[in-house]
């Protein structure tokens, strides 16, 4: 018998119904497998069943926004931003996906983008604080300081207790060298999170920066105690403690910055300088040996300085000092 052409059309909107119908369960069993994996931590396991029941419903939000964040967490960042573009097209009116999807943007290299999403994501949610505090990280990195400034002012005023915002304010202010500033910042930094590194060590430049040598030391000191991996709070206490004269102190922390991080020129440089304030010459002519290796313009300034003038006689700083 041949069938009319509506009874094909019924036909193949029924078939579709079928598979739909089969295709829900089996995306449902993935979604919960999925949440299981995420809570016993396995992140990677969670992203591809995400992504395996994001093809079974292409027009899912919920599906899709899921799959993005699990692809951001794990690194897969275009396929986090294939999936964030889906989902803004499904809610376009949702502030988190514009935001995750800056993120995403800037993080695979495509700042403008980012920023073009951020400032929706800005519009579309006046009161939280995270996409300007985004937004004011793309200016610190592009070196827009006076921009990044007033959007990290513009996260504390949506939110009062956005800590990230007072810590990168009070970072921003020391990179200017507005130590003053940053004071009061960080001290709200702080306060807001007190096992936050960053903070201390920041805290503590802001004190060196003043001249407050005891402040700025229990600030580093902190800082190590909270993450003992931090190059920069041993290199920076090693380094204040060579500025004031205690150079058997400032022989622990260089040293630890340099096992840290063999490649630190500046710890090598500083920990020569240290040496060579002991009288421990061949340290010292070792040490600067290392640091102009590292980064060969010390040389020269190894050359002017008074910390290295007990070594100006001994014919091997001439032969380290000239490469």
């Amino acid at each position: 018998m041949k069938r009319a052409p509506w009874q094909w059309s019924l036909l193949l909107l029924l078939l579709v119904c079928l598979m739909a119908c089969g295709q829900a369960p089996e995306a449902e069993r993935l979604m919960v497998a999925a949440e299981q994996s995420r809570k016993d931590g396995q992140l990677h396991v969670a992203a591809e069943l995400y992504q395996r029941a994001a093809a079974l419903r292409p027009k899912d939000f919920q599906t899709h926004y899921q799959a993005a964040l699990l692809a951001l967490q794990t690194g897969h960042l275009p396929e986090a931003e294939a999936y964030l573009r889906r989902a803004v097209s499904l809610r376009p009116d949702f502030a988190a996906v514009y935001l995750y999807l800056g993120i995403a943007c800037v993080r695979n290299g495509d700042r403008e983008a980012g920023r073009h999403a951020l400032v929706e994501a800005r519009r579309l949610d006046p009161r939280s604080p995270d996409a300007s505090y985004q937004l004011a990280e793309i200016d610190l990195g592009d070196g827009r300081f006076d921009a990044a400034e007033q959007l990290f002012k513009e996260a504390i005023a949506r939110d009062r207790h956005h800590q990230p915002s007072y810590g990168r304010l009070g970072y921003l202010y020391v990179k200017q060298q507005q130590f003053s500033a940053a004071l009061p910042v960080l001290a709200q930094a702080i306060a807001l999170n007190p096992q936050d590194p960053r903070a201390f060590l920041n805290l503590g430049l802001a004190h060196a920066g003043l001249g407050r040598p005891e402040p700025a030391l229990a600030a580093f000191r902190k800082a190590i105690q909270i993450n003992p991996a931090s190059v920069p709070a041993h290199y920076n206490l090693g380094t204040l403690l060579l500025q004031i004269g205690d150079y058997q102190g400032a022989l622990q922390p260089l040293g630890e910055a340099i096992q840290l991080d063999p490649q630190q020129s500046d710890a090598w440089y500083n920990l020569a300088a240290t040496y060579a304030r002991l009288g421990e010459q061949e340290n010292a002519l070792q040490s600067l040996a290392q640091s102009i290796q590292l980064n060969p313009t010390l040389a020269s300034e190894a050359q002017r300085d008074d910390d290295f003038q007990s070594l100006q006689a001994d014919p091997e700083f001439f032969t380290v000092t000239h490469p």
